[in-house]
């Protein structure tokens, strides 16, 4: 199992970096009541708590398959966004089969495309305006909003305030970040939280439906036990429970061996989290726990970047993930080097 949560980024910026399940049909008032259950949760403890992807030729053009959104095995179709919102005015994601793109990497709002049929659209929420939010919204899309949670990044607009007690290990990756101490957001003076807070109003201020927090793992990043397992769910569930705070839903990001663990608040990731968006699970075979999350009538993403890989389509559908291919980068449409190859 791979210990980094963002392997996709342009070299240029600061952005993200595991996929297959079997979806049980839920309906929108099931849905709703998973998310209000979360919601209600979160008051009560807020104070503690058939075809192929081929291999990609190097070619810079999109192999988009998706126009279409027919159902296709264990996929059927899914809710137009926003179905089934919860009681804090959160827009849920949309579930089944679902078109979408990750474009991180785009760095501006120029380089941000909507291929054909893209339905859900995951960019950075520092690099993209509310304009543009605002656009992708008008054309029918749900957008997700990517920041980085558990680590610190240089040349973010907010990077001057994260003191360095937050920064327990440096990233031996990508020279200048640091792994932070996510203990720190359960104190009652916390920088952390107040940093993240701030982030997730952003995304929300901006327009956006949901927040991709990324670095939900550093207790297998982080050495010496700084960091223990409970601590980091215990964190995860905080994450999740101050985005729908924010009126944002919010997805869990990879660490498949999460899922069913429960934080402080004796909730699973599965409900605190409104989805998953999982990398690699095909490669590193790690796909079947993926499966609780459309069980549950959610959302459940996948992306495999290894070049000699072919996306097993049939397996995606019949365990009811939404596959991609993608280049390592995760560039914007408009970008150099942009790869996106869909399941049909």
């Amino acid at each position: 199992m791979r210990k980094r949560s963002r392997e996709g980024r342009a070299a240029s910026r600061y952005t993200g970096r595991e996929v297959l399940v079997v979806r049980t049909p839920f309906s929108a008032v099931i849905v709703a009541s998973l998310a209000l259950a979360t919601a209600l949760a979160h008051v009560a403890c807020s104070d503690g708590g058939g075809g192929a992807v081929g291999p990609a030729d190097g070619d810079a053009s999109t192999a988009d398959a998706t126009a279409s959104d027919g159902s296709s095995g264990g996929l059927p179709d899914g809710g137009s966004p926003g179905d089934g919102a919860s009681a804090l005015g959160v827009k849920l994601p949309p579930t089944g089969k679902v078109s979408w793109d990750w474009q991180i990497g785009a760095g501006s709002d120029a380089n941000v495309g909507l291929p054909a049929g893209v339905k859900l659209l995951d960019v950075d929420g520092f690099d993209v305006s509310a304009a543009k939010v605002a656009s992708l919204k008008s054309a029918g899309v749900y957008t997700v909003c990517y920041i980085n949670a558990g680590s610190y990044e240089p040349n973010r607009p907010d990077s001057a305030s994260y003191p360095q007690a937050l920064k327990v290990q440096a990233d031996p990756d990508w020279p200048g970040e640091f792994f932070l101490d996510v203990t720190d957001v359960f104190k009652s003076d916390s920088v952390l939280a107040k940093i993240l807070r701030a982030r997730f109003k952003m995304c929300k201020d901006k327009g956006f439906d949901a927040l991709e927090p990324d670095n939900l793992q550093n207790d297998e990043n982080v050495g010496g036990g700084k960091i223990t397992a409970q601590q980091q769910l215990d964190f995860n569930g905080w994450v999740a429970d101050e985005a729908h705070a924010a009126g944002l839903a919010v997805l869990q990001k990879n660490g498949p061996d999460k899922i069913l663990l429960k934080d402080r608040t004796g909730k699973m990731m599965v409900e605190k989290f409104d989805g998953i968006l999982n990398e690699q699970c095909q490669e590193f075979d790690e796909c079947a726990a993926l499966g609780e999350y459309p069980k549950r009538g959610k959302l459940a993403l996948n992306v495999e970047y290894k070049k000699t890989l072919t996306v097993d389509c049939a397996a995606s559908d019949a365990l009811g993930i939404n596959s991609l291919k993608k280049d390592l980068p995760l560039a914007g449409m408009s970008g150099s080097g942009y790869l996106r190859q869909a399941c049909p």
